[in-house]
């Protein structure tokens, strides 16, 4: 805390002194300018004292007389040759001209005040007069002024040094705490702090860290687990295959393994997909044509139906805008895996409709299914998570296609949530 204070003390300090005493200078100046005839009159009766004294015959000790009048007076005489008051550069060129003239001329004193000059009778010499007590009061008037801004700004600034230094260490311990593997930890600092937008930018990205290895350890154990039927299966199937007799029977084995084999490679798949997008690739939105897009969408969904044997009615959407401006590719992977998740649930009928919502997109998918219950609603984005008890493999998929949406939703700046259709069952919606 020390060194910052000091930084900081010094960085502060030396500018304002410097620009407090550029202020007093300019206002000395300024007040002489003002007074300048009234301290040249006060002068003048100083210079003729002096030069009754230096001219007078019958006074021989004349320097002695006037060490007498400096100390009742409190003034300094000096005579001083006039070419170098010609070179005194803190003296103006029109008070040299006054200088010249005969007249009481001043320069300014190193320190504050003003110094007076004459010319003595002969026109080779100058005598030089100050007033030694006033400039005395204006060095301690300095003295305090200065020492009186030198302690205020200490303690201003100690009072802002402080909590500043606090809230520095509070970021620093959390830091700490998270490289040595406690990622619940944060930084709490005030909202009126200095450093409280990097301490939510530092508290924002431990959620995000923490958010990410706890979706990595849930996706781990849920490969584990989706991994273990199919191979069980496979290896179950197999079994059945070599001990049977009947060619029949083989070749129905020999199909489910097929099947099996099916299901890990869709799973695989869905998985790097998954990765991928939760790696954040190089986003490339473009003007991809809507009305292209969304058939695209529609005849693979409508493909996998066949595939499958199901009859269900896929209503395509009236209004379309002209262009959709995303990442093509995964957009049309996202409303895929949402037409095929209401394409295995629907009853006999799934509808598309295309909003805008301000500045937003909103693509809704409909189905007469029996829908989802609403504390499942945010389950369903989450990794092999079903709405529908058990696990049977005839409800297809392995639990990432709604995932894979939420992902490329939010990838996209935008959100995927789940409501009532007016249909009956489930409405899933993409916006970006």
């Amino acid at each position: 805390m020390l060194k910052l204070f000091l930084r900081l003390y010094l960085f502060l300090m030396l500018p304002a002194t410097a620009a407090f005493v550029g202020f007093m200078y300019l206002t000395d100046q300024v007040m002489a300018q003002m007074h300048a005839e009234q301290q040249r009159k006060r002068a003048g009766q100083a210079f003729d004292r002096a030069e009754r004294i230096i001219g007078a015959k019958e006074v021989p000790d004349w320097r002695g007389r006037l060490k007498e009048i400096e100390a009742t007076y409190r003034l300094e005489h000096r005579i001083i040759p006039l070419a170098q008051v010609a070179d005194d550069w803190f003296m103006s060129p029109s008070e040299k001209s006054r200088l010249q003239a005969g007249e009481i001329a001043f320069r300014d004193r190193p320190g504050g005040g003003q110094v007076y000059l004459r010319k003595l009778p002969g026109g080779a010499e100058v005598l030089r007069i100050e007033w030694v007590g006033l400039y005395e009061y204006l060095a301690l008037y300095y003295t305090i002024i200065v020492a009186l801004v030198t302690l205020g700004l200490a303690l201003i600034l100690l009072r802002w040094v402080k909590p500043l230094y606090r809230d520095l260490e509070a970021l620093t311990a959390a830091a700490q705490r998270v490289g040595d593997g406690d990622l619940g930890a944060r930084a709490r600092v005030g909202r009126a702090s200095l450093v409280e937008p990097i301490a939510g930018a530092f508290n924002a990205m431990g959620e995000r860290v923490e958010r990410l290895l706890e979706s990595h350890r849930d996706l781990e154990q849920g490969v584990a687990h989706e991994l273990r039927t199919p191979l069980a299966q496979l290896k179950f199937d197999l079994e059945l295959a070599r001990e049977s007799d009947d060619a029949t029977e083989r070749e129905a084995r020999f199909e489910a393994m097929g099947r099996d084999v099916a299901d890990l490679e869709e799973l695989v798949n869905e998985l790097l997909l998954l990765a991928n997008l939760r790696q954040a690739p190089p986003y490339a939105p473009k003007e991809i044509p809507a009305r292209v897009l969304v058939e695209d969408v529609i005849r693979r969904a409508k493909d996998e139906m066949r595939a499958t044997g199901r009859e269900v009615e896929i209503q395509p959407p009236a209004q379309l805008p002209e262009t959709f401006t995303c990442d093509g590719k995964f957009l049309a992977r996202a409303l895929v895996n949402v037409v095929r998740n209401a394409v295995r649930h629907a009853s006999a009928r799934v509808a598309m409709t295309v909003e805008r919502e301000g500045a937003r997109t909103v693509v809704h998918v409909d189905d007469d299914g029996p829908g989802i219950a609403p504390e499942d609603r945010d389950r369903v984005f989450e990794p092999f998570i079903r709405a529908e008890p058990g696990r049977e493999r005839e409800t297809g998929g392995v639990g990432l296609g709604l995932a894979i949406v939420r992902s490329v939703a939010e990838w996209h700046g935008g959100a995927a949530r789940v409501g009532t259709s007016p249909l009956g069952g489930a409405r899933v919606s993409i916006s970006w």
